[in-house]
């Protein structure tokens, strides 16, 4: 007799698949078809990647302009800058105005940070000194939602892999296989063999 069950699939290549491509496993575990859960976590995943470049896109737009501005508006030196002095540029109007705050607050550690040159700026109007702040915001918002979609990313493929690694054992489980045998001369009387 064939089989009842269904092909065996194999739980492992069920979850490697899904983790290169999640919905990979789900197709390889229902025959190469693409089922609602296959297509659902294959677009997940596309829709998550083109967050991602896009959002990355949007920020570096973003970054430019952000610089752009300070350099035109506040007479700064952005050039190999860090993240602190783009910081400082959003926090404070001028360099003067942040080292009287850091006296201030007798923070000794922080003043001497502008005494470069290279380190002093000073907005030219506080509509520029507002939309850098806006831009800048943005730009570390995207920053952040960076972090949640590449988690995102690897939930995606965990969640399908773990999910078609259990249909793989299922189909498994739901294997039997029945057969009838001819009496042989030693047993005068029909076989079934049944096998999961």
């Amino acid at each position: 007799m064939p089989d009842v069950g269904s092909i065996e699939r194999s739980a492992g290549k069920a979850f490697g698949l899904s983790v290169l491509l999640p919905g990979m496993g789900h197709r390889y575990v229902n025959q190469n078809q693409w089922t609602g859960w296959a297509k659902t976590y294959a677009a997940a995943d596309i829709g998550l990647w083109l967050s991602l470049f896009g959002g990355e896109w949007r920020r570096d737009h973003l970054i430019q302009s952000y610089t752009t501005l300070a350099r035109g508006s506040a007479n700064a030196q952005v050039d190999g800058k860090d993240r602190t002095f783009f910081l400082n540029l959003a926090s404070f109007e001028s360099s003067d105005i942040y080292r009287e705050t850091m006296l201030r607050n007798r923070a000794w550690d922080r003043i001497d940070y502008v005494d470069d040159p290279a380190f002093q700026w000073e907005w030219q109007s506080e509509d520029d000194y507002i939309r850098y702040r806006d831009l800048r915001d943005d730009a570390e918002t995207l920053r952040r939602r960076r972090s949640i979609l590449i988690a995102s990313l690897v939930a995606n493929r965990l969640i399908s892999g773990a999910i078609a690694a259990r249909s793989a054992g299922r189909s498994r489980r739901a294997q039997v296989t029945a057969s009838l045998a001819p009496p042989v001369e030693a047993a005068p009387v029909l076989s079934l063999n049944i096998r999961f």
